[in-house]
């Protein structure tokens, strides 16, 4: 039984309980009109529900031909908002801010580190030692040219691994003026104690005119580098 039969066979009881009284025709009359009310608004939802899905279709048709629609993009810029996600098309936030590029011994830019350090490398520097600086000569201008000062710097050795046997060695390095100044070579004074490894500044014999490379080949010594330099000089 569908619901407009029900409707009519529940107004015609109605009519024969009141045996065709006025009460009677009225609830009769009020059955038929809700029925129709209700049929009024399924179609009028139907068909508001028709015009939106053309609607609808129409936009993703255009968005096919010529680019997605004006909505899509918000629609997707919210829903990502939602969700804690960046919208489509936003730039991803940096995880994390860029490393400071290293520096060569003689100061510039990660173009003019010749090689990468590693306690393996350092088996390939002409010189290589453990020491404690005891005097700093005063700065100045590096012969190659490089704006960054540098500075005769004696060291008493404690452990030589390549390229020297002496007490004692003075290399170029980096000038130290207050502030750090090249990031590569650590802040040193007297008194401090470096792994240093370089090479001869022309070339020739390992203490021929040295300097102290950066780049990691200089740095602050620790028992673990100290090792980890013998093993691979050995």
């Amino acid at each position: 039984m569908n619901e407009l039969e029900h409707t009519v066979r529940s107004a015609l009881r109605a009519i024969a309980d009141d045996a065709g009284t006025p009460a009677g025709q009225a609830t009769a009359r009020r059955a038929v009109e809700r029925h129709r009310r209700d049929r009024r608004r399924r179609a009028g939802f139907l068909a508001t529900a028709a015009a939106v899905t053309a609607v609808v279709a129409g936009v993703v048709a255009a968005g096919t031909l010529s680019g997605p629609a004006p909505e899509a993009p918000i629609a997707a810029a919210v829903e990502a908002t939602e969700e804690g996600a960046p919208a489509p098309g936003a730039p991803s936030p940096s995880s994390a801010p860029a490393p400071e590029p290293p520096v060569s011994a003689t100061g510039g830019s990660a173009a003019e580190c010749v090689e990468a350090y590693s306690p393996a490398a350092v088996a390939g520097r002409a010189f290589a030692f453990d020491g404690t600086v005891t005097a700093i000569g005063p700065a100045r201008q590096d012969p190659t040219g490089s704006l960054t000062p540098i500075s005769a710097v004696t060291f008493r050795v404690h452990d030589w691994y390549r390229g020297g046997s002496g007490e004692t060695v003075t290399v170029d390095l980096n000038t130290i003026t207050g502030r750090r100044m090249i990031p590569s070579i650590p802040d040193y004074q007297v008194g401090t104690r470096l792994l240093v490894s370089g090479e001869p500044r022309w070339g020739g014999a390992p203490l021929d005119a040295p300097i102290a490379w950066g780049c990691g080949f200089t740095q602050p010594y620790d028992a673990r580098t100290a090792a980890a330099w013998a093993a691979v000089t050995e």
